[in-house]
């Protein structure tokens, strides 16, 4: 029955594995990019700008009109009493007969159309089109700086896959030599050659070894959610893929330091999508305080109306030309200040952007020496994991003859767990840094 049982928990696990899906980094940029709701937000952002824009062009063309109206009333709206006096009826012609009462609109149909052309309006048309192109223009930068931060969230939990990995990869080759430690001391114990003691410190040992092989476990299946749920794979089970130069630690060759990346931080400012961000909103204010004057000044239009009605005998239209002019003569008493309000706005935004130019260029600075550190890290955690691997191998032999104690071996084991798992955190750090780098320098 156990047989059994093992069996089907055997092809379970295999079940599960092969609907594991593994991506690469750069694939899971790619699904990032298709499925990523920030990103869809953001394109849809886009999409309003767009429409909005295309509204504001309709202000060139005319405004048109149309009223229609249908009405019966229950008695007539004018009645009015002919009976003219005996006097008054000698007086008309022969034969001239007038009505004893009179009886107007009852019923009857209204309808008008009227078409106005702007042919000033204070620059405000031109302006709200140019408004309208600035504010698409700036929902496609704030794209690309969605593009960004979601590139790097997919790079920050791709690392952090990659190290749990890498740090799973150690902790399982710590528990393979203490299981071999184990088996050597027990033999040992067993003949006398050394005391239970060491026996139970290799024991321990392994116990912690299997508790953090257990949380690195939960913390790599979290990981991995989280990164599914990025990329759109939220009802998948998905897997990193590991770096080439990354399998073998210590035999591994440190990645140069991307001197090429290097950029001239002033000429790179206006490329940077933040910089050029700005660079729109005070060309938005800029156009805001033209539109504030425009609402000012004079308004000229021209146009055209017909209206029909049959409410009195008859059919009855009418067709009118006119030209009109408005001058907001009162409007200027509180117009005055609005304009200056906005005005102040404007100059405001180009402070702005100039004191925030100058905080980017120090961003650019502090990340590119986040990225020699990071380097110099790397080195000096590449350097130790030789000479923990080393020490480790030295012990190893002291304890065989019997010159060092169980303690200095295990620390020794320590030592080297610490010494792969620093240069893992710098490696991921280092890649990390780069891509910020390259961000800030709108690379």
């Amino acid at each position: 029955m156990k047989k059994i049982f093992s069996l089907i928990v055997g092809l379970a696990c295999c079940g599960s594995v092969a609907a594991q899906q593994t991506y690469t980094l750069e694939q899971l940029k790619q699904l990032a990019v298709e499925n990523n709701y920030s990103l869809h937000s953001a394109q849809n952002s886009i999409q309003q700008s767009k429409q909005q824009r295309k509204e504001a062009f309709t202000k060139y063309f005319p405004t048109v009109s149309a009223l229609g109206m249908g009405m019966t009333l229950n008695k007539y709206l004018i009645e009015a009493d002919l009976n003219l006096p005996m006097e008054l009826q000698m007086m008309l012609p022969a034969g001239v007969e007038l009505p004893s009462d009179i009886h107007l609109i009852k019923n009857g149909v209204f309808g008008a159309v009227s078409a106005i052309q702007p042919v000033f309006m204070g620059g405000m048309i031109v302006n709200g089109n140019r408004l309208a192109k600035v504010g698409q223009q700036a929902s496609e930068i704030k794209m690309e700086l969605s593009e960004d931060q979601v590139e790097l969230t997919t790079e920050q939990y791709y690392w952090k896959a990659v190290t749990l990995k890498e740090k799973q990869k150690t902790l399982n080759s710590i528990h393979d030599m203490l299981v071999e430690l184990e088996k050597d001391v027990t033999n040992m114990v067993r003949v006398g050659a050394v005391n239970r003691n060491d026996l139970l410190q290799v024991q321990l040992r392994k116990g912690e070894i299997e508790s953090s092989q257990a949380e690195m476990e939960s913390g790599l299946s979290t990981i991995c959610q989280l990164l599914a749920q990025h990329v759109g794979k939220k009802d998948e089970s998905i897997d990193v893929t590991l770096p080439a130069d990354l399998s073998a630690l210590a035999n591994a060759e440190v990645p140069n330091l991307p001197l090429t990346l290097r950029q001239d931080h002033l000429s790179a400012l206006a490329a940077t999508p933040e910089y050029r961000l700005l660079e729109k909103n005070v060309e938005s204010q800029r156009l805001l305080h033209q539109m504030k004057i425009g609402e000012n000044l004079p308004k000229v239009g021209v146009g055209a109306s017909y209206t029909y009605n049959n409410v009195m005998d008859g059919n009855r239209g009418i067709g009118i030309l006119f030209a009109g002019v408005n001058v907001p003569i009162s409007g200027w008493w509180g117009g005055s200040h609005a304009i200056k309000k906005q005005k102040l706005a404007y100059e405001d935004a180009k402070e702005q952007m100039s004191d925030s130019g100058q905080k980017l260029i120090i961003k650019m600075n502090n990340a590119w020496s986040a990225v020699e550190t990071s380097h110099k890290k790397l080195l000096i955690a590449h350097d130790a994991i030789g000479q923990a691997d080393e020490n480790l191998r030295l012990n190893k032999d002291y304890y065989r003859v019997g010159t060092t104690k169980m303690s200095d071996l295990l620390l020794a084991q320590q030592q080297y767990q610490s010494a792969c798992d620093r240069y893992t955190d710098a490696y991921a750090d280092f890649q990390t840094k780069q891509l910020e780098y390259r961000q800030a320098t709108g690379q």
